[in-house]
């Protein structure tokens, strides 16, 4: 059997000669034999009984409804709440713009209106051409001021 094997291998590769210390080694791998690779016979598989499906009860059912019924409630009321404001920012910088504006226009009108009347001119005129006067320290009555905004004179005020 030897020799038979020899004859295939040579016929195989080939050649009948060795040449160089580098050659195969034609038997390096160990013929495996039938006999000692014998296939184990198959085991026979236990049966396992099938679980019981593990599904909700109707009470986890109902806690799943009501979180995700409460989770859309809170982002819908989120998205409104944020409108809101977005909205109410809007209004506050139109108001801010309108105040600004009518800060403008004030001081405009304040500065036409001391443009308009020279104090100056006013003084001279008061007390050039009208005759007016200063009041001198005796001319000057003073009086008790009431708990009430406003004073009534019922008559004349004595010389």
């Amino acid at each position: 059997m030897e020799a038979k094997r020899r004859r295939y291998q040579m016929n195989n590769y080939g050649t009948s000669y060795i040449d160089g210390n580098t050659v195969r080694k034609l038997n390096a791998y160990p013929v495996r034999r039938e006999e000692e690779h014998q296939v184990p016979a198959p085991r026979k598989r236990e049966q396992r009984q099938p679980r019981a499906i593990s599904g909700m009860d109707f009470a986890s059912l109902l806690v799943l409804v009501a979180a995700i019924a409460a989770t859309l409630f809170v982002c819908v009321e989120y998205l409104n709440l944020r409108s809101q404001a977005n909205q109410m920012d809007k209004e506050i910088r139109a108001m801010e713009q309108q105040l600004t504006n009518m800060i403008n226009e004030n001081e405009a009108a304040y500065n036409h209106i001391n443009q308009a009347y020279d104090l100056e001119y006013v003084y001279e005129i008061a007390v050039g051409e009208l005759g007016m006067v200063y009041p001198n320290n005796n001319q000057v009555i003073t009086y008790q001021r009431s708990l009430e905004d406003f004073v009534r004179q019922y008559a004349d005020i004595p010389k």
